[in-house]
């Protein structure tokens, strides 16, 4: 196989777009990042990263929480437009007619409408060139029931994408295999 060589920036692999939402209130905002990631079990800690410049750096800096919301393909417009638009010019709320709901254990609100949301809070926060990285330990996780059988998650049920590269790309929902099926 001929490998090329590529600008280093590129991701070489999907990654999860979800909507942030920091923020109390009527100062409540939503963003979408594609800089998210699990990184720890326990406790479970999730890593999302964002540029200083960006609306919402101001309200996770203030409040120190943050609720990761995923939305489906159905509602990929509204997570689009999440990223291409800022808090400071619009209310990302009222335009996409999102409903702020309460979570169990932060102030940020949830976004009622997406069938994943993960309450944070900060745990550390490290400044990276471009970019702040906020670790949020993840300390309630709410599903729709639609979504779980058996008490766990069926991805036979998702309805989900990644982002690639500029890119929304479809995710199968279908297992290929479990983990741990090469040592049988």
């Amino acid at each position: 196989m001929k490998k090329i060589d590529l600008n280093t920036g590129i991701s070489m692999f999907p990654m999860p777009a979800a909507v942030i939402s920091v923020g109390i209130g009527e100062e409540a905002n939503l963003i979408t990042l594609a800089y998210v990631g699990k990184v720890c079990a326990k406790p479970p800690i999730i890593a999302i990263s964002m540029r200083p410049m960006r609306h919402s750096y101001g309200l996770i800096e203030k409040h120190g929480e943050f609720v990761i919301n995923y939305p489906t393909k159905d509602q990929l417009k509204e997570m689009d437009y999440c990223g291409t638009k800022s808090g400071r010019d619009v209310n990302k709320w009222k335009e996409l007619n999102l409903t702020k709901e309460q979570g169990a254990l932060v102030k940020v609100p949830m976004v009622k409408e997406f069938p994943w949301n993960m309450e944070c809070k900060v745990i550390k926060r490290v400044e990276l060139g471009s970019h702040v990285c906020y670790f949020g330990e993840v300390v309630a996780t709410h599903s729709d029931e639609k979504l779980v059988t058996n008490g766990k998650l069926d991805p036979e049920k998702f309805n989900c994408f990644a982002y690639l590269n500029g890119n929304y790309i479809g995710l199968e929902n279908r297992v290929l295999e479990t983990h741990g099926f090469s040592m049988k």
